[in-house]
């Protein structure tokens, strides 16, 4: 398991594929402390891994796979957005499903076709997110604050 020093990955709103989880604190940003699943969050990818084909693996910039700057998630609505650098365009899905751990947050939905989940740290905000789909995945990490 990496630590918060490490990779951070992000998962894109067009064409979600979560599914591995740990998480990130990009600096200045502040911390979902006390995340308990009943404020609204928003988060901000850092860091991203992707993966093709037969497991071949590489690091990649968030700005170069199309995946938003900051995801809102509402739980009370159950949906993901994700907006691109300076709000000019959003898209929503669904969340399908959200788990409370003791530790931890697990939600989890469908899009275009690729699967995807999140976890985000109860306690720091730390979030790690995986998209896959039948050519590509991606596994990204970031860091969540209060909404």
């Amino acid at each position: 398991m990496m630590n918060s020093q490490g990779l951070t990955a992000a998962f894109g709103i067009q064409g979600f594929l979560l599914a591995v989880c740990l998480g990130v604190t990009a600096p200045g940003f502040a911390r979902a402390a006390d995340f308990d699943g009943s404020r609204n969050l928003l988060c901000a990818p850092t860091d991203a891994v992707q993966c093709e084909g037969a497991g071949e693996c590489e690091r990649a910039e968030v700005e170069d796979l199309n995946i938003p700057k900051f995801l809102t998630i509402d739980f009370k609505g159950m949906k993901l957005t994700g907006t691109v650098e300076g709000g000019t365009s959003e898209e929503t899905t669904t969340i399908q499903n959200v788990e409370k751990l003791e530790n931890q947050t697990v939600l989890q939905g469908i899009q275009n076709g690729r699967g995807w989940s999140i976890v985000i740290d109860a306690a720091s905000g730390d979030m790690s997110a995986a998209v896959a789909g039948d050519d590509i995945s991606f596994v990204l990490f970031g860091v969540c604050q209060v909404h």
